[in-house]
């Protein structure tokens, strides 16, 4: 019982972690706001490249574990997938297939989010070193899932890139985005 307690306190202390960028309660909700419906939003209404909207996505994980901290984190762990689900955009006829695969992608972006604040924010490793790990384990949870679920043959051997090395360069191409825009707001708070 105390091993889960531990677990859990550093769960918390984890989750609360964010950059030293403070705002009113009001801008901090917003912004909570903005990723949330731009993770949900794009797939539904502006991408059917899956290299696009993988990078859209990651960018607003990657911009959440930076920014928002505590249950703030929850609807971008859930909604993206949500959204691709909703429009059955990323894999046509083979979305059905992705039923199987949500609780796999929730836990993949749970990885790539407190992986970062892990890294990066409270062992203050590099930016890319955090990303990069981050990338990196949230593609093995995933691929590793998939190719369960594939020799299972619940999922069609589709899912297997699309939840391999895509999943790989989609993040690393949301870190190179977000890197010096975290660079450029981390300048202007300090210059405050």
């Amino acid at each position: 019982m105390a091993l889960i307690t531990t677990f859990y306190k550093n769960l918390v202390e984890l989750s609360n972690l964010k950059t030293g960028i403070y705002q009113s309660r009001n801008k901090y909700l917003f912004e909570i706001g903005s990723y949330s419906l731009i993770a949900y939003l794009t797939p539904l209404f502006l991408f059917h490249s899956q290299f696009l909207l993988g990078t859209i996505v990651n960018s607003m994980l990657i911009t959440g574990a930076l920014y928002t901290r505590g249950k703030s984190l929850l609807p971008l762990i859930f909604l993206p997938s949500l959204g691709v689900l909703t429009k059955g955009v990323l894999f046509g006829p083979l979305t059905i297939y992705l039923l199987f695969m949500l609780p796999f992608i929730w836990i993949g972006n749970t990885i790539l989010i407190f992986s970062v604040k892990f890294f990066h924010l409270k062992h203050k490793k590099h930016y890319l070193k955090g990303i990069l790990y981050g990338s990196a384990l949230k593609v093995a949870f995933l691929f590793t899932s998939a190719l369960v679920l594939y020799n299972l043959g619940v999922i069609p051997v589709a899912f297997l890139t699309a939840f391999g090395i895509m999943q790989f360069v989609t993040a690393i191409s949301a870190g190179l985005i977000i890197f010096p825009i975290n660079k450029w707001r981390l300048k202007v708070e300090s210059s405050r």
